[in-house]
């Protein structure tokens, strides 16, 4: 099957070729400076991964799901603290798991997009990227997502297939620079920790509700969101944060 012929309906069936390669590539350390560097210096498209700004003012975003039963636990402590974030699903997930999803959307959280396969995007055709996208899209906008759907790339990184379609049709890609490697540990005052140390105002703060058993990663947002909030953060929407940018010019990451 070529890249070309992709089209939601493929999707649900075929996983893409050469996934496994395309990891090892995007997990060299070499190729992850020369990917940074080619992101941030792309011709065209915002990259944002924080903004620029004085305001003491972060947002929490969340990858990989919907997960059940870790992206109700995860909603359940945002609800608690009264916070809203933005998840990035994978199509492949929301389609197993519909009402998680929906559940997200209608607590008053942004839907984003993660992909449909979560495969890397890397070396990838325009028509491919397009192809993950348009599936993952079309998913979210059934559940009832409104408004921009932003994009998250798999694992973080592409080349400019991704930046090109991306900008064709107006969108921000974002990523996100302040982690607590939840993927690697489920000790949430790790993770806590992690998050806390690393926060500046403008934060996009980067966990994962998806993946796997994510209970550690629950009980963090809460450790985060108290310890931040004491410190004078506020936790805004991802739009609110793009709306404090000071630099207004054009495509960048911090």
């Amino acid at each position: 099957m070529r890249d070309r012929t992709l089209n939601a309906a493929t999707l649900m069936t075929a996983r893409p070729r050469g996934e496994e390669w395309r990891r090892r590539l995007i997990e060299h350390p070499r190729a992850i400076t020369v990917l940074h560097f080619l992101m941030r210096h792309s011709p065209f498209g915002e990259v944002f991964d924080g903004v620029k700004t004085h305001v003491p003012a972060v947002t929490l975003t969340y990858d990989d799901g919907p997960n059940p039963p870790h992206t109700q636990a995860v909603l359940d402590v945002l609800n608690r603290h009264g916070v809203r974030a933005t998840f990035f699903m994978i199509g492949r997930n929301i389609a197993s798991h519909p009402d998680a999803a929906r559940e997200v959307v209608a607590r008053g959280h942004a839907a984003g997009n993660h992909s449909y396969w979560h495969s890397p995007l890397v070396l990838r055709t325009p028509s491919f990227v397009r192809a993950q996208i348009a599936a993952t899209d079309a998913l979210l906008r059934s559940l009832g997502a409104n408004g921009e759907i932003h994009f998250r790339s798999p694992y973080g990184r592409h080349l400019f297939a991704v930046a090109f379609v991306l900008a064709r049709q107006k969108r921000k890609s974002i990523l996100g620079h302040v982690g607590g490697d939840d993927w690697m540990t489920q000790d949430p005052d790790c993770i806590a920790q992690r998050v806390v140390a690393r926060v500046t105002p403008g934060a996009i703060i980067l966990l994962h509700d998806g993946g796997g058993p994510r209970d550690g990663t629950a009980v963090a947002t809460g450790l985060i969101i108290e310890q931040l909030r004491r410190r004078g953060y506020a936790f805004v929407s991802i739009d609110e944060l793009l709306a404090l940018d000071r630099t207004h010019a054009g495509p960048h990451t911090r």
